[in-house]
């Protein structure tokens, strides 16, 4: 079935089959390798047969090799082929291979394709256990990795021998001041079970990590958690997070506001119509809060009105036209309205392309609002 490295289509399904009963052997290393050439989309089932030896023979660990060295189309390949030799290589070729590793993540050649996630964890991982990397070029890697699964999986093969007790919980007590809820939990974890010391103060640590910390007993409280505005306004937009104090801007109505820009998020990974809806919604409670400040002690008309005002234009000549978008989009929503209220038409579902096309505006209209209004 593997003759002159092809499968051929009517035997793909017997090919799974006994692949995954084989024995390993030098002779069926060889054709499999060949056959990972020409068809990539069986790399699953080959690099479980990789990863079934206990140490991987010379032969196949240099064609492994050759092989990450010399393909690059299929990210997801090189990862699976990788992660199935880790540790199990010749010290010759972990070397070479950690090196090659190390040059693709630290020194990558000009013009070629932006590393996939797994391929890249999995260029941390062996850059890490070949000791290919020291740890500024580690701790560089992590934190200006925007991906937060691979800032997690980059703690797989840390250890705290790899760069120094000290360094290692330093790196740990930084982490668990990461924004990414699941990066710090692992982060809090190491600390725990390395019975390592908690760097203090520690309020800025992530909530979630505070209450794993809390249950170690560790700390004696959780405390206060800070409000998620700024992380879901900085998630929904694909923004840089902020520090804008969202709790002093709408006072006791900050409950109902976060609240709100949960729904916000739920809503942006599952109904698009619904969340630009609810966009909308979620403005006019922050243009009311607007409004109060800088017209104190008059009457707002309703909404689509009161963007309209000319005063507050000129104090917001960005924010203002960009809510009168989103609101006048709202207006052709069937999740708000059945039929348009200015002609009569039936109504659509909004689209991602709609989002789109007001998303620049939208984080120009933050920044404006945060720039100029002191909470």
């Amino acid at each position: 079935m593997t003759r002159n490295g092809r499968v051929p289509p009517e035997s793909v399904t017997r090919f799974k089959y006994l692949l995954a009963h084989a024995t390993p052997t030098h002779r069926l290393n060889s054709r499999l390798m060949k056959v990972l050439h020409r068809h990539p989309e069986h790399a699953p089932g080959i690099c479980r047969y990789i990863a079934s030896y206990p140490k991987i023979p010379d032969v196949l660990a240099k064609e492994i090799e050759s092989f990450v060295s010399i393909n690059e189309l299929y990210h997801a390949v090189n990862a699976q082929l990788l992660r199935s030799c880790l540790d199990r290589c010749p010290a010759v070729v972990t070397a070479s291979l950690g090196k090659i590793c190390a040059d693709r993540l630290l020194r990558p050649k000009p013009g070629v394709i932006q590393l996939q996630p797994s391929y890249k964890e999995a260029l941390i991982g062996w850059a890490l256990s070949a000791n290919a990397i020291n740890f500024a070029e580690f701790d560089g890697i992590v934190s200006n990795e925007p991906d937060w699964w691979v800032k997690k999986c980059a703690f797989r093969e840390l250890t705290p021998g790899l760069f120094g007790a000290a360094t290692y919980a330093d790196f740990l007590n930084r982490q668990m001041r990461d924004a990414e809820s699941e990066v710090a939990r692992i982060a809090a974890g190491r600390l725990i079970d390395g019975n390592l010391k908690l760097a203090r103060p520690y309020g800025d640590v992530e909530t979630t990590a505070k209450h794993s910390l809390k249950a170690a007993r560790i700390i004696r409280s959780v405390g206060q958690p800070g409000g998620r505005i700024n992380e879901i306004l900085a998630y929904i937009l694909k923004r840089q997070q902020t520090a804008y104090d969202w709790k002093a801007f709408f006072g006791a109505a900050h409950g109902h506001a976060e609240r709100m820009s949960i729904f916000l998020k739920r809503n942006r990974e599952s109904n698009i119509d619904a969340f630009l809806v609810q966009l909308d919604s979620w403005c006019d409670e922050v243009f009311s809060h607007l409004y109060t400040r800088l017209k104190p002690n008059r009457q707002r008309p309703n909404y689509g009105a009161a963007l309209r005002d000319q005063t507050l234009l000129a104090h917001l000549p960005q924010l203002m036209p960009c809510f009168l978008r989103l609101h006048d989009l709202r207006l052709d929503s069937t999740t708000a309205h059945p039929r348009s209220q200015r002609s009569g038409t039936a109504t659509r579902r909004l689209k991602h392309r709609d989002f789109r096309a007001i998303r620049n505006d939208l984080i120009h209209a933050f920044d404006e609002l945060e720039a100029n209004i002191v909470p």
